[in-house]
């Protein structure tokens, strides 16, 4: 009989190399045996292949919500700097150099 345990290190190396940050990996991997744990007994045919399942859901549930956090950005606006063409040689070497 197949345990979760079995396949700790098998989710957490797919959780770590589709979120990036072992921290996040973890915390996927620990609310993958949370939900396992709390689903309705039922037969499972392939213990590996249904873990592999809510995690990979749960990773892009996450990377779906840090994207929309990006983008609701509230901060101060900064525009970006537009060059300003200059007659005078001296100017425009430093602009170039900058």
């Amino acid at each position: 009989m197949e345990s979760f345990e079995t396949h700790r290190a098998y989710l957490f190396a797919i959780a770590y190399r589709m979120l990036g940050s072992a921290m996040d990996a973890e915390d996927a991997v620990q609310e993958t045996f949370l939900r396992y744990q709390g689903a309705a007994p039922q037969p499972i045919r392939s213990l590996r292949a249904y873990l592999t399942t809510i995690l990979t859901r749960l990773c892009l549930d996450q990377l779906q919500l840090a994207r929309r956090k990006r983008e609701q950005y509230i901060g101060p606006w900064l525009p970006e700097p537009i060059q300003t063409a200059s007659d005078d040689p001296a100017q425009r070497v430093d602009m170039a150099e900058s």
